[in-house]
């Protein structure tokens, strides 16, 4: 896909995607970046160690260069919410001091999303956290995860998924089919919207000033 560039020089960057999960997460997003494709350019980084809440702990490395907003996607997993924002508050309050902008949490987009403003205590710079937790409550599942998307793009293309309670193996249980869910999902921005709430809602707050 054209929205992304391998090997760019980002010192000029000032906005950064962190992929916690590594993949599928990486071509979902791919995917989304397609269809906001602008003016807007972001990094992306996908750590090969540090996954989930850990990956907080890279905000200072994250924080050399002009990177003033940073956008983390993570799976919920089996935790629940409430536990999730805890873990991710307690890490931010080792590196910066943050509030936590008001947003519409009744909103299903907006329940596994908060943005946080941020004052990084080493250096005094200010930069904004987006925190985007991907999973659908619709889909049954016993850890909520970026498949959980997926499995709903493959039911409104009419692609038959069998029986479990765990929507990653779900998703591997149609692993033949993979590949024309994405080519569809990027051939069609209507699924893409209905399927990403959170990761699309998310994206549009890079956008604001």
């Amino acid at each position: 896909m054209d929205v992304l560039v391998k090997e760019v020089a980002t010192q000029d960057l000032d906005t950064l995607v962190v992929i916690g999960d590594g993949t599928p997460d990486d071509i979902a997003f791919s995917i989304i970046a397609f269809h906001l494709k602008g003016d807007k350019i972001a990094g992306i980084v996908k750590p090969k160690e540090e996954k989930r809440i850990d990956c907080i702990g890279l905000i200072p490395a994250y924080l050399k260069g002009n990177i003033r907003k940073i956008i983390f996607l993570m799976d919920q997993e089996d935790e629940s919410l409430h536990t999730i924002y805890e873990g991710i508050q307690k890490s931010l309050k080792n590196l910066a001091k943050c509030e936590i902008k008001i947003i519409d949490e009744e909103d299903e987009s907006e329940k596994r999303l908060k943005v946080y403003e941020c004052k990084y205590k080493y250096g005094s710079k200010e930069f904004e956290l987006i925190l985007v937790i991907n999973g659908l409550d619709e889909i049954h599942t016993d850890k909520h995860s970026i498949e959980d998307h997926l499995l709903k793009a493959a039911g409104m293309l009419k692609i038959e998924v069998g029986d479990s309670e765990n929507s990653k193996e779900a998703w591997n249980s149609i692993k033949d089919r993979h590949e024309d869910i994405f080519k569809e999902l990027k051939k069609k921005r209507k699924i893409v919207e209905g399927v990403f709430p959170q990761q699309i809602q998310g994206c549009k707050y890079l956008t604001e000033k």
